[in-house]
């Protein structure tokens, strides 16, 4: 077939323009973000302590064994960051020590649990103004505003808790995405509570001495 002249020139002018040889690549994938132990398996460095009524050093109730942080649950109290957060998600894998004869864990009393946006001390009991994620077996995940009458909304599945739940003695992964006031709190990958509105937007970490022997492998965060 015979091109007429301006139908050469069009033809050679889309070659011009088109690439040579396109070259196919997949898009790069979004860098993750890198996570921060705060606790770093060696020593309880960036910690702070209030056991009982005080604000002192540690006792033994927190110390490192094996690269693993273990609570003896006595006194009641807890440590916390130095540093204070406002917009990070936090992830914690913890178990309580199983006791001898254990049989039904409905009947296992213990207790723990992170405090986010530790405030004033002794605001109810030992504990300092902040918001309490449960880490008691039966209801770990609910939200316990301190004191009682600090203002927020909260919700908690208990059924989404009870199919996630690990039995005492093995691990369990919480991970809280907090964004000031408002907070998402997943147990084992499930959803199990949220906190909106609630008046306090940042401060310290704390974990909870309280009653039982608890055993922390991760405590890290991710700042946003």
């Amino acid at each position: 077939m015979i091109l007429s002249r301006s139908a050469a020139c069009v033809s050679l002018a889309l070659l011009a323009l088109a690439p040579a040889a396109p070259m196919l690549h997949a898009a790069d994938p979004p860098a993750k973000e890198s996570w921060t132990p705060l606790f770093n398996g060696e020593d309880l460095a960036g910690w702070k302590f209030h056991l009982g009524k005080e604000v002192a050093g540690n006792d033994g109730t927190f110390k490192v064994e094996n690269g693993i942080l273990i609570c003896s649950g006595k006194p009641s109290g807890y440590m916390f960051t130095e540093k204070s957060y406002g917009n990070y998600t936090l992830q914690v894998e913890f178990a309580f020590k199983r006791p001898e004869g254990l049989s039904d864990d409905s009947e296992f009393r213990g207790n723990g649990g992170c405090l986010i946006h530790v405030g004033q001390e002794n605001a109810l009991g030992v504990w300092p103004r902040s918001i309490e994620v449960q880490g008691a077996n039966r209801s770990m995940g609910v939200i316990l505003p301190i004191p009682r009458d600090l203002k927020c909304s909260h919700t908690f599945d208990r059924e989404a808790m009870a199919k996630a739940v690990k039995p005492v003695g093995e691990f369990n992964t919480l991970e809280i995405k907090v964004r000031g006031g408002d907070m998402v709190i997943s147990l084992n990958g499930a959803v199990v509570s949220t906190v909106d509105d609630c008046e306090l937007t940042e401060g310290p970490i704390g974990l909870q001495s309280e009653g039982a022997e608890t055993h922390w492998k991760v405590v890290r965060i991710q700042e946003k």
